[in-house]
């Protein structure tokens, strides 16, 4: 808990915090979590995207440790910038490839919804099939 709180207290608005979970498969995922800034925390989970009450965040942080800090660089006019960003998908639905908790961070961020993980996965997935046709075409000479 301690950790958790030196970790707020060195947000900045709009930085993003990173988080994996403490345990099973779901550790090679990264979770994203957006501060608005005054210890509003905004975020994009299965129901889709929302502030998130300090209870719920508490509560988050029991099952996922935070890895890093992922800053904003912009000045007070970005800032403003994305909190709207943020603030316009208030609502949003949740899509794990089209519009996850990444998509969201980065469209907060960057003005880009993108997801290297979703990238990523297909580029493994488009692997392992072309291995799996290979291998397959190999063993019919």
């Amino acid at each position: 808990m301690v950790k958790q709180l030196q970790l707020v207290n060195q947000l900045r608005p709009i930085d993003v915090i990173v988080v994996k979970k403490k345990n099973g498969l779901g550790r090679i995922l990264n979770h994203y979590v957006v501060y608005l800034g005054n210890g509003t925390f905004i975020d994009n989970l299965s129901e889709g995207v929302k502030i998130i009450p300090h209870l719920e965040l508490l509560n988050l942080l029991q099952n996922y440790e935070p890895v890093k800090i992922r800053r904003f660089t912009g000045n007070h006019f970005d800032i403003e910038n994305a909190k709207q960003r943020a603030l316009q998908k208030l609502g949003s639905r949740y899509s794990f490839f089209g519009f996850n908790c990444e998509h969201f961070a980065n469209w907060v961020q960057f003005g880009n919804e993108k997801s290297s993980q979703v990238m990523y996965g297909f580029l493994i997935l488009a692997g392992l099939i072309t291995l799996k046709l290979v291998s397959n075409g190999e063993g019919k000479k």
